[in-house]
């Protein structure tokens, strides 16, 4: 459609240009000369405006398909800028004990700000299990299970829209006196863009109250 209405406006514009070629050459003929060149100069001048007007709006035009296109084909390369973090914590707990705290989708109610959190019906226990948490701002958040095998790790990732291209890891590991807790992170942004904080210490503050609470929860039970 737009092609069409360019060739459209550019017939109209030289149509234009050979009528008013053909009225000054007449008012020449009729004895008005230096009226004719008059205009036809004027007509001239508008003619080589609009050409490079047109060049200059057509190169933008091209520059800017040309960084969408390279903006595309870089995503979909997989042109990206990936991040990592670990934060952990060492509990007097068996690697059991801290697993079965922390599995369930209604334990976030205990270990973080979420109101309300449950697994979402209808999704299968295990890899492919989706928990949804509703947090007391009233922000929702979806993540599923991709990888499992207890009580030893699991992997997930964010499908909430919006959400950065991530995957969150927990691995448990026993210890002498019972087992550590280590968390990690791994975030893909476009190439483009940048991590506004070092991403340890941005993990570490994002995380460090979830690992606290579960100690916190713990020693509770155990009391």
């Amino acid at each position: 459609m737009i092609t069409l209405v360019k060739v459209l406006h550019t017939i109209l514009f030289t149509a234009g240009y050979l009528a008013i070629a053909v009225v000054a050459s007449v008012i020449s003929y009729y004895g008005r000369p230096e009226l004719g060149l008059g205009i036809i100069l004027t007509a001239t001048a508008m003619l080589v405006t609009r050409l490079i007007h047109s060049a200059v709006v057509n190169r933008r035009h091209k520059r800017a398909v040309q960084s969408v296109r390279s903006a595309e084909a870089s995503a979909a390369a997989g042109h990206t800028r990936t991040y990592s973090a670990n934060v952990s914590e060492s509990y007097e707990h068996d690697a059991l004990t801290v697993w079965s705290l922390i599995r369930p989708a209604e334990s976030a109610v205990l270990l973080s700000n979420a109101q309300r959190a449950f697994t979402v019906p209808g999704t299968p226990a295990g890899v492919g299990e989706q928990q949804c948490f509703i947090g007391r701002d009233g922000s929702v958040s979806v993540i599923e299970v991709i990888g499992e095998e207890g009580p030893w790790w699991a992997t997930t990732r964010p499908i909430s829209p919006g959400e950065m291209n991530s995957r969150s890891t927990y691995r448990l590991e026993p210890t002498s006196t019972g087992c550590t807790l280590t968390l990690g992170t791994v975030i893909e942004l476009p190439a483009n863009e940048v991590l506004a904080e070092d991403p340890d210490q941005w993990w570490e503050t994002q995380m460090r109250p979830y690992l606290t609470r579960i100690k916190e929860v713990l020693a509770a039970r155990q009391a």
